[in-house]
């Protein structure tokens, strides 16, 4: 019976000895950890996945092995055994991918924009982290969605598995339109990027790109955003879109009718 990290690596794409490295050395960076910090030799690596220790490896490559596969020790990694499901039955056949980030790394304020029936949309949504369970909730302050005096005000459900964050919204304006959600998670965890599914009409499916930003926590520490007003939803839908897959935090500054 293979290790459970051998198991783990595959589902995650990771197998292939340099695609694994440069996963390690990303983790290892965001860990903060000294240079001497470096991945195993490929001759390691290989011992690793064949089982063939007989103890842990290095402090250094249990943590980021850990934070690599969350929810995993070290010495579960390292056992002869079936991959632990990390999630109930209720998640259906995704529940033997786990998570390849901490869940708590991506609660609080992000900006998002849509296109929904030609339309742009734009708002704030702050996701929550509670007993497992990752939802989201767009106000405020107030969405503006192009060409409605009221724009869509959604709740959000999600699962991660590995990257990627799978879920279903639900427009609690008029609870007429739902859908649902794919978001990647990019390096760096400022960077949700995706597609949603929507209901046009009783016998219509729609799609379209749906991103989002997460909002430098500094620079909304301390203000009231039931007073905040976004900018024009096709300017900060461009502004969204534009941003660097790699980029920094925007500030808040930057996405009010101020900011023009």
């Amino acid at each position: 019976m293979e290790t459970a990290l051998k198991a783990l690596l595959r589902e995650r794409h990771l197998h292939e000895y340099l695609e694994f490295v440069a996963e390690y050395r990303r983790i290892a960076r965001d860990l903060g950890l000294p240079r001497g910090a470096e991945p195993p030799t490929k001759a390691t690596y290989y011992r690793w996945l064949s089982g063939q220790i007989r103890e842990l490896p290095r402090g250094y490559h249990c943590l980021v092995l850990e934070q690599m596969f969350t929810g995993w020790t070290a010495k579960e990694l390292f056992a002869r055994a079936e991959p632990r499901r990390g999630r109930t039955a209720d998640s259906g056949l995704l529940a033997s991918i786990p998570p390849a980030v901490d869940p708590a790394h991506l609660a609080g304020l992000w900006v998002t924009a849509f296109i929904f029936d030609n339309l742009h949309h734009v708002d704030l949504t702050t996701i929550t982290i509670a007993n497992n369970a990752v939802t989201a909730r767009n106000s405020p302050p107030a969405p503006r969605t192009e060409g409605h005096a009221v724009g869509f005000h959604n709740d959000i459900n999600f699962s991660l598995f590995g990257r990627h964050l799978i879920g279903q919204w639900r427009n609690t304006s008029d609870r007429y339109f739902y859908g649902t959600i794919h978001l990647a998670v990019l390096p760096g965890e400022t960077v949700l990027d995706g597609f949603h599914t929507a209901v046009l009409t009783d016998t219509q499916v729609t799609t379209g790109p749906w991103r989002w930003v997460r909002v430098e926590p500094r620079s909304a520490h301390g203000i009231d955003l039931t007073a905040v007003t976004l900018g024009d939803p096709r300017r900060l839908y461009n502004v969204i879109a534009a941003h660097g897959h790699y980029g920094p935090p925007i500030p808040l500054a930057q996405l009010t009718e101020e900011s023009r």
